[in-house]
């Protein structure tokens, strides 16, 4: 069975360095892979991708290319996260902790019996369709529970409030730095803005109880420069996202037409 990509890097303390794909194109994720970026960063939450073979295209397009996979699901429910499981994600990232029984149902979802809910299926891409010639159910079910990464969004106050009780909740994968709501929560309209000291008192404690747990942090490093992503790994973020396809391909463009556009037509105008 293939090898958890996510989990290797960690397990070896190393840092998956990935970017977004918001367009839900699977040539995109071919050139992050291609380019040689650990993961990428599949959004479902706020992007038109479907639970359907979309999400499982873009799933097997940065497997080919070499790249683990981190898929956002839209809500906590036990059937996207199952799915999404199923599909042969890495990593699923879910939005809007904000208690210890929110945590704890999102392990559920992944995890098979008698440690959560998952049901029993091997004609799918995570059990390689039950082809390979030595494969064994019980042995998938343990790599599966051992394995599939379940991490929660740290995106709403409600969460820091109850933060010890959900870093207590058994099985989760790591932590996901949410800033931009975190901000909208606390009645901030900014974006990414990890300086505010609202938000980094808050992530400050989540620092220093992630560290005393042992548990992983993954973010996005804004901005994207090699100075916050050393200051965010020198604080237990370990999975680090370089923005999103349409933002970045929305910044060249902006460079394009700042550079090249706008002087190109200054110039001809004034011929």
């Amino acid at each position: 069975m293939r090898e958890n990509k996510m989990k290797q890097i960690l397990d070896e303390g190393k840092l998956a360095v990935g970017m977004g794909i918001f367009t839900g194109s699977p040539i995109v994720v071919q050139m992050i892979g291609y380019s040689g970026f650990d993961f990428v960063f599949i959004d479902m939450e706020h992007t038109p991708v479907t639970i359907d073979r979309e999400l499982q295209a873009l799933i097997i397009a940065a497997n080919e290319s070499g790249m683990g996979t981190c898929v956002r699901v839209k809500y906590n429910d036990e059937v996207l996260i199952r799915t999404t499981a199923e599909f042969g994600a890495d990593a699923v990232v879910v939005p809007h902790c904000r208690t210890a029984e929110d945590a704890r149902k999102m392990v559920q979802a992944v995890r098979f019996p008698p440690y959560g809910v998952r049901g029993s299926a091997t004609d799918c891409r995570s059990a390689g369709y039950g082809c390979y010639p030595d494969f064994n159910f019980g042995e998938y079910v343990e790599k599966c529970n051992r394995e599939t990464l379940i991490i929660p969004l740290a995106e709403d106050p409600e969460f820091f409030d109850n933060m010890d009780e959900i870093l207590d909740v058994e099985g989760l994968g790591g932590v996901q730095l949410g800033p931009s709501d975190l901000a909208l929560g606390l009645g901030i309209k900014e974006t990414y803005n990890f300086d505010n000291p609202q938000v980094k008192s808050r992530f400050e404690r989540l620092f220093k109880k992630a560290k005393e747990k042992g548990i992983p942090l993954m973010g996005p490093i804004a901005p994207p420069n090699l100075e916050r992503a050393i200051e965010m790994a020198e604080n237990g973020v370990r999975v680090m996202t370089l923005r999103n396809d349409v933002t970045n391909f929305k910044m060249l463009l902006a460079g394009l037409r700042k550079d090249v556009y706008i002087p190109l037509k200054k110039h001809f105008e004034t011929v």
